[in-house]
């Protein structure tokens, strides 16, 4: 057994889809004390939907776990309860691990705890756009006099099968494609899932109150401005010129706004300034372009009362839009078996530039063979279902993996799922890298054990 789980930790390592970091503290937790242990975290980065905290764990011994209150920091200082005086008289916390896939709430949990529970917060709101890079901590706390106890280890997991938040249009990262010049209506009910801004990059602003995010890039060399038609307080900052779209954003912006005018505010020809405080005009210099230049708008309604507001652009000197920002928001993408095949269906919210997807069956994950090719909808800002079936399974466990194409031939891979066939095998347990039991909907790398002995790794994205 420890040669197999060597033999997939290198496997898991390789494909580079999770990085734990551990730390054995041995600290005694006296009574009425709350009891800290840190570790520090190095090569992370930004954690968000595609890679961040899946799960922590802990190994703790204590006679009285009803005293103890749990909470995970992240650098930022905030923290995330993971179990509150749940347990009753019960004794320690043995190896117990907390993520959102687990089938147990740890409210509904018995001491000894021991395996996967779902903490009381929400582990999805840590994955928000932070640098995980940084000293992460564990807090403890014995609320209560007469018991004692030991933390003896406790780690952090950060994967690519991490829940997030998904970022709202009031969120950078869930920013809308400015595609024409053609006027439009926007307005924000408040700031999003994600903090934005903060002193390193929100120029002359004050961080966000009704916010709208936007993006454009130019397909030509050109004087871009526009207008933000409104009766109210509306501020504005843009950055720029970039390479490629980063939310947040970094630095501080190219131009701002944070006039205290009520009405009209945006770029002007003429206007004189770059950036202006609250006793500005409301309008600044417009943008000088070159072809490719990538610039994000956050457009905040400082008066926070709901008022729209229409966006009027003015283009002038040949500048033109490029509508290539936006990708494919893929929303669903499973298999299962259906009859004498494997049904792969995938959803899409919306779709730019998109030609084609290709549909490719591995037998082991790692050699792949192209299985079909589905047009794609080319441009579409509504929710498209997509389904192609496999009549040629032949092998007890098969994966897919879906990849889009844009019609200038740039492709980007969207997932990997794999689907296990009836066989006339009994699984005996499935369990994870870590060694702990999962179900059969765990996400990322498991191995089924079965009734005869022999095993088999299964990868699910």
């Amino acid at each position: 057994m420890k040669q197999l789980f060597t033999l997939l930790l290198s496997f898991y390592l390789a494909l580079g889809w999770g990085q734990t970091f551990t730390t054995s503290p041995g600290t005694f937790i006296p009574s009425n004390t709350t009891t800290t242990s840190s570790l520090s975290v190095t090569g992370v980065g930004i954690i968000d939907c595609d890679y961040g905290v899946e799960e922590v764990c802990i190994d703790i011994n204590h006679t009285y776990d009803a005293d103890l209150d749990i909470f995970l920091e992240d650098p930022n200082g905030d923290t995330y309860l993971l179990t509150s005086d749940n347990g009753g008289s019960g004794n320690n916390y043995i190896v117990t691990c907390f993520n959102m896939g687990a089938g147990t709430n740890v409210t509904a949990g018995t001491a000894p705890f021991n395996g996967s529970f779902i903490p009381e917060s929400d582990m999805a709101l840590i994955n928000n756009g932070q640098d995980a890079d940084g000293t992460w901590t564990l807090n403890v706390t014995d609320d209560a006099g007469g018991d004692v106890g030991t933390l003896n280890s406790w780690s952090i997991t950060f994967s690519s099968d991490a829940t997030c938040i998904e970022p709202t249009t009031a969120d950078c990262g869930g920013g809308t494609t400015v595609c024409t010049d053609e006027t439009f209506t926007g307005n924000s009910a408040g700031d999003g899932n994600y903090d934005d801004l903060d002193a390193s990059n929100d120029g002359c602003l004050s961080g966000e109150h009704q916010s709208s995010w936007y993006y454009f890039q130019a397909a030509s060399d050109g004087d871009y401005a526009f207008t933000i038609e409104t009766a109210v307080d509306y501020d504005f900052a843009v950055w720029g010129p970039l390479a490629a779209i980063e939310c947040p954003p970094v630095g501080a912006p190219l131009r701002c706004s944070y006039s205290g005018t009520l009405g009209d505010t945006g770029l002007e020809a003429g206007a004189g300034d770059a950036t202006e405080g609250a006793g500005g005009d409301a309008v600044v210099d417009p943008i000088s372009a070159s072809e490719d230049d990538i610039y994000i708008i956050c457009i905040d309604n400082f008066t926070a009362d709901g008022s729209s507001f229409n966006l009027v652009w003015d283009l002038g000197g040949g500048a033109t839009f490029d509508c290539t920002l936006l990708p494919i928001d893929l929303v669903l993408f499973k298999a299962g078996q259906v009859g004498h095949g494997n049904l792969i269906e995938w959803r899409t919210k919306s779709e730019l530039n998109n030609s084609h997807y290709s549909l490719e069956v591995s037998a082991d994950g790692v050699n792949w063979e192209n299985m079909a090719e589905i047009p794609g909808a080319g441009n579409s800002s509504s929710e498209l279902s997509y389904e192609y079936t496999d009549y040629n399974v032949q092998n007890d466990i098969t994966y897919y993996r879906l990849t889009q194409t844009d019609f200038d031939g740039k492709k980007k891979k969207l997932g990997t799922i794999s689907v296990q066939n009836e066989s006339d095998k009994e699984i005996e347990r499935i369990i994870n890298l870590m060694g702990h039991e999962v179900d059969e909907d765990y996400k990322g790398l498991k191995v089924y054990i079965y009734t005869d002995g022999s095993m088999l790794k299964v990868i699910s994205q």
